[in-house]
């Protein structure tokens, strides 16, 4: 089949040397690249910056997207061609900011409403997510940044397809047109590769969060008759203060005038500071009211983990998160795709369908291995200008790459966040159980015999102080997981 190469839909496949061509699909995270050289010979031109190039492999849109950069080739003085890069559509998918929170919606629901707000253009008809999600917020995040929160929260994927449609899916429901073996010939012998480590397992994750407000609490002194400034253990919201049971008025703290009221409230410093002509005499009841604002924080550990590598630590500090359920999920999340050691595999191939986000099959007697594994970078290279050589990259469990690090880094004036030493840790533990059950009835003569059977399980433990908790998983109802709270 040939190959065909538009240039703002105009054909231009003449103008490409196919030696040159290289498209590059990887995973959610990073957007498709395709690069090539055009030759300057006679009335060829280079395309312009924002070009939209699309390559057709038959009937098949195999690439579509813009044009990003183009480098001039000169030799001698000079110019002999141009080398084009590209990037799908992921490139304009980021155009604008998300300024949104959502409450209690399916993620499906929350992706519609952020693509049909920022994104005009793009669809959502292959978003298949009706998880629902107890609350997120988005402060100036890319959509791409949007939708890699949301797929790392539920353990799901994501990308972008060459004709804008979002893709939004567990791995569970994508699998690849063929597998890996011996002896099909489905790659090219002798270039399976497969690596296994333990280089970024972590299976002991902190969530440090931002913050979120709590229920009315109340804080007395009894006043030694000295004192005028009283130290909160935390920010209040909604603040009250009495004086041997008198209210008193509140100013803000090197704002108000402190002759205008009885006191000075300062947020930051968690202080309540009285006039020293109006300090509380000794005994008198100093009483302050109001809703703290309490920092998120959890522990989640996976014991079963932890038992095979040892303990490994990590921690997420992110201002984003606001609720506790917010941080369970996410540390779940990391102990999904973090706890179990990292395998890698790759081998090159000329049979065409397998793309990013596929789950594929590597059993091989020959090397002792059966074990699924995500398609999670797919190279195609030309050999000619009517066929492909695909190079494939797989992986098993999480990967960070150089752009997670990136990323990590310009995002992370968003994500600081001053931890105080006196920080309550609320302790999530994981514990997988499975039940098999199996059931024979016999029947003789031809009585009609109705049987019913219920079946229950009972879960003992030593309960240690503090106690336990059993509850479902918010991700996954069939799972439960063991809460200790202090």
């Amino acid at each position: 089949m040939p190959i065909v190469l538009k240039i703002n839909d105009v054909d231009r496949s003449s103008w490409v040397d196919w030696k040159s061509f290289e498209k590059v699909e990887v995973l959610t995270k990073e957007t498709d690249r395709l690069q090539f050289e055009i030759r300057k010979i006679g009335a060829r031109t280079a395309p312009a910056l924002g070009d939209k190039i699309t390559v057709l492999y038959g009937a098949s849109k195999i690439f579509e997207g813009v044009v990003v950069e183009v480098l001039e080739e000169i030799r001698g003085g000079i110019l002999i061609g141009w080398q084009i890069k590209c990037k799908d559509w992921t490139h304009t998918l980021d155009k604008k900011l998300v300024i949104k929170s959502y409450t209690n919606q399916t993620a499906a629901a929350i992706i519609s409403d952020i693509i049909t707000t920022y994104c005009p253009g793009f669809t959502t008809n292959n978003v298949v997510a009706p998880v629902n999600v107890a609350s997120i917020k988005f402060n100036y995040e890319f959509v791409s940044k949007c939708l890699q929160q949301l797929s790392d929260l539920l353990d799901y994927d994501w990308y972008v397809d060459y004709d804008k449609d979002i893709h939004f899916f567990s791995e569970e429901q994508n699998t690849a047109p063929f597998n890996l073996d011996d002896t099909s010939g489905n790659y090219k012998f002798g270039s399976l590769e497969i690596n296994k480590n333990i280089l970024q397992i972590k299976n002991t994750i902190y969530i440090r969060g931002g913050e979120y407000k709590g229920n009315l609490e109340t804080f007395i002194w009894s006043a030694d008759g000295q004192q005028i400034t009283f130290d909160l253990p935390y920010s209040l919201d909604e603040i009250t203060v009495k004086k041997g049971g008198v209210t008193q008025s509140i100013g803000t703290d090197f704002v108000t005038d402190p002759n205008l009221v009885d006191c000075l409230y300062n947020f930051n410093e968690k202080q309540i500071k009285f006039r020293s002509d109006n300090k509380p005499g000794s005994g008198v009841a100093v009483e302050i009211s109001g809703k703290p604002w309490i920092p998120v924080i959890a522990k989640i550990s996976d014991w079963e983990s932890i038992a095979s590598y040892g303990e490994y630590e990590f921690a997420i500090i992110d201002k984003s998160i606001k609720t506790k359920d917010e941080a369970k999920n996410r540390g779940k999340a990391a102990l999904r795709k973090f706890g179990e050691t990292v395998w890698e595999a790759s081998f090159r191939t000329n049979k065409v369908g397998l793309r990013t986000g596929q789950k594929i099959r590597v059993q091989s007697d020959i090397r002792g291995i059966d074990k699924w594994f995500m398609v999670n970078r797919v190279i195609s290279r030309t050999r000619k200008s009517d066929e492909f050589e695909y190079e494939i990259f797989l992986i098993a469990s999480g990967n960070v790459t150089f752009i997670d690090m990136m990323t990590g880094l310009l995002e992370k004036d968003k994500k600081n966040i001053v931890i105080a030493a006196n920080e309550i840790l609320d302790k999530i533990e994981t514990i997988e159980d499975s039940v098999s059950i199996a059931e024979s009835v016999s029947r003789y003569g031809v009585k009609n015999v109705l049987e019913s059977a219920s079946i229950g399980e009972s879960i003992q433990m030593t309960l240690k102080t503090p106690p336990f908790k059993w509850m479902p998983d918010a991700v996954n109802p069939a799972k439960w997981n063991l809460f200790e709270w202090y």
